[in-house]
């Protein structure tokens, strides 16, 4: 499998993370976790099935996967494939697309639903071009075609999302509305317009995802636990099962295959 990182140019790295490719030739399954940040997803070789918690797989086509407070799962049944996405931070749709961050929390949306003729174009272009970096290149053109709607007004609460997302650090939600000189309800009605989620719960889904991929030889769940914020064991067992569907014993285990802190990869034969 090859597996592959680019970096955004600097005038999309305030909304752009980093584009991520993977291509291979054996079947898997991504078991995915709970995840504050959207993305921007292509398939380009293969055929992929989509499905969220407990429901059922569908076909998974180009499109936004919406930040998400559940867990959810990608299934590769054949033996040729390639993927790309941008993982984008969460007030990259209000602000690129004048998109309410809501309309896409726990949701897919494809290329023309979400962008109309526009959409579709760049899912043709995708299609047709030779290498990830031709990719990356329509994919960074698409986005700084929207940079003009920018809101310069919601730069301070856009900062404090960027930080969270990138590097969890325990605070709380009162702080965070005072450092932006404004009042607990306005903080929290603003930070969910441009995040998808609550303040608090947002800081929840960043605590759990800090935890993710961290040595764990050594140490204890209960360990784990405090050393992240959790008042006990019972909390962070919860907490990991209710954003992974997985059992934390299960998730810090050698033989636990991990795909970066975006849940654990389960390859077939």
């Amino acid at each position: 499998m090859n597996y592959g990182v680019i970096q955004p140019p600097e005038q999309l790295a305030d909304y752009v993370r980093f584009f991520w490719f993977v291509e291979g030739n054996q079947p898997y399954i991504h078991h995915a976790f709970a995840y504050p940040c959207p993305e921007l997803i292509f398939c380009y070789k293969g055929y992929f099935r989509y499905g969220i918690r407990h429901n059922e797989d569908r076909a998974m086509s180009a499109g936004v996967f919406g930040q998400t407070e559940t867990f959810s799962r990608v299934t590769l049944s054949n033996n040729d494939f390639g993927i790309l996405g941008a993982y984008l931070y969460p007030h990259a749709f209000p602000q690129l697309f004048r998109l309410p961050a809501a309309e896409i929390t726990n949701q897919a949306l494809d290329m023309k639903t979400l962008c109309g003729k526009d959409g579709e174009m760049l899912e043709e272009k995708i299609m047709l071009a030779a290498n990830n970096g031709q990719r990356v290149k329509l994919i960074c053109d698409f986005l700084k075609l929207r940079l003009k709607n920018i809101r310069s007004e919601y730069s301070g609460i856009c900062s404090v999302i960027k930080a969270v997302s990138k590097l969890y650090t325990e605070t709380s939600v009162l702080s965070l509305a005072e450092n932006n000189f404004l009042s607990l309800r306005q903080f929290e009605r603003r930070f969910k317009e441009l995040s998808g989620f609550r303040p608090k719960l947002f800081l929840q889904i960043a605590r759990f995802n800090s935890l993710l991929n961290k040595p764990f030889q050594e140490k204890s769940l209960t360990e784990l636990a405090y050393q992240h914020g959790y008042y006990d064991p019972a909390h962070f067992t919860h907490d990991f099962r209710r954003f992974s569907n997985r059992n934390p014993k299960e998730y810090f285990n050698e033989q636990t295959i991990t795909a970066m802190n975006r849940g654990t990869v389960e390859f077939g034969k």
